[in-house]
């Protein structure tokens, strides 16, 4: 019963960071590389399914036209781009 509870709970606190990164990305990601990922305005390739550590070090530090993002929660929005298929 104490596993139990304890995978429900890790679950449910996953879904909310997932949440939160697919909130965050809406917001401050979407405008230059897609609602979805797959290239938009100033960013006209796909960035889904990037691996999740790449997208944390380019959100961090830059990478080209990119400057480096104070996104509180980075590594949420880094494991929702990774997961966009």
């Amino acid at each position: 019963m104490k596993r139990m509870m304890i995978a429900i709970a890790v679950l449910a606190f996953a879904s909310i960071a997932y949440a939160d990164g697919a909130e965050t990305y809406a917001k401050k990601c979407a405008g230059c590389h897609g609602k979805d990922g797959s290239g938009g305005g100033m960013y006209k390739q796909s960035i889904r399914g990037k691996p999740e550590a790449e997208v944390l070090k380019v959100i961090k530090e830059g990478k080209g036209k990119m400057k480096p993002s104070a996104i509180e929660d980075a590594a949420d929005v880094a494991k929702y781009v990774a997961g966009l298929k």
